[in-house]
């Protein structure tokens, strides 16, 4: 889908920057099998870390200090609330993931069970952002609001 307002684009972008590099990662992992992780995977390991905490921070909360509110108001509680129940369950297991990086090669078989599940639930849910909230940003906004609200979308 194209999208017309300056906010749905910008999250469609990081979305599929995050599909991008997930979807890496479950290629090496699936090439690795239980197998340690050689030093590309390690590196690996710690790119999605570090696009993951920025996910769960930045891009999140202004989803949900911004966005869902809106989401709420139009009458779409119900998507917002499931997006925003996503969230949590996301950074629970985005501060383990975090923690198992560090040492990726002793904690093998947790962490790639662990980034296994992470990559599942965030195509997952970046494909209920990508069907539902994008749309209803495109019909929700005006371009003063959009222009607002890419401005403070750092």
């Amino acid at each position: 889908m194209e999208f017309n307002r300056q906010i749905s684009r910008r999250l469609h972008e990081e979305h599929e920057a995050t599909l991008a590099l997930w979807g890496r990662l479950e290629q090496a992992l699936a090439l690795r099998g239980n197998r340690p992780p050689a030093a590309q995977d390690a590196s690996l390991l710690r790119s999605c870390a570090a696009s993951l905490a920025d996910e769960v921070t930045r891009h999140f909360a202004f989803e949900e200090a911004e966005l869902f509110p809106r989401l709420a108001a139009a009458g779409e509680g119900d998507i917002a609330a499931l997006l925003a129940e996503e969230h949590e369950t996301i950074r629970a297991a985005a501060r383990q993931f975090a923690e198992l990086a560090q040492d990726a090669t002793g904690r093998w078989p947790a962490l790639r069970a662990l980034a296994l599940e992470l990559a599942e639930r965030l195509v997952g849910h970046v494909q209920k952002e990508e069907m539902s909230l994008l749309p209803s940003l495109e019909d929700l906004l005006d371009e003063q609001a959009d222009a607002e609200l890419a401005g403070r979308y750092l």
